[in-house]
């Protein structure tokens, strides 16, 4: 009998649940044309500059795909107390935007390692932030797969 009364009050639920709702637009948060001061600027956007003024800077936060997403970026020392690897540089590949560095591990293991372009020869002592590995990583620039690549901002060559 409990188990009639309980399957019963479930089912007038699911009805009740399932009834059309009256459809609602969704809230905007852009006010409407009429209710912004005069002068202001248009909601969504800023308009194209005028003719001979100055318009959005064309940086990589504002010059779309085609532009350097690492514009004003260095290569920098390894920050005091991060995680750091160093290594002998076995082979030294330019890749343009990146070098590949493969560094042997003091203990004998070897890893590829990005960076920002820096200078750096084959057979110098390395000291760079580690990071996580990336598993088969394409470098469209030197047309080849990485099987594992650790990319880091930090490389410093050691003395």
């Amino acid at each position: 009998m409990k188990a009639t009364i309980v399957t019963l009050m479930i089912a007038a639920l699911a009805l009740a649940g399932c009834q059309d709702k009256p459809k609602t637009e969704a809230p905007t948060n852009q006010p409407a044309a009429a209710a912004l001061p005069a002068g202001h600027p248009p909601v969504g956007g800023m308009p194209p500059a005028a003719e001979g003024k100055p318009g959005m800077p064309k940086d990589a936060a504002h010059a779309g795909a085609q532009a350097d997403p690492h514009a004003g970026l260095k290569p920098m020392a390894v920050p005091q107390g991060v995680p750091f690897k160093t290594g002998k540089v076995l082979e030294l590949l330019d890749g343009g935007q990146y070098i590949y560095l493969h560094v042997q591990h003091d203990d004998g293991k070897k890893i590829w390692v990005a960076a920002l372009p820096m200078k750096i020869a084959k057979g110098d002592k390395v000291k760079y932030a580690d990071a996580p590995a990336l598993p088969n990583f394409p470098s469209k620039a030197l047309n080849r797969t990485f099987d594992q690549l650790v990319l880091t901002q930090a490389v410093e060559v050691l003395k």
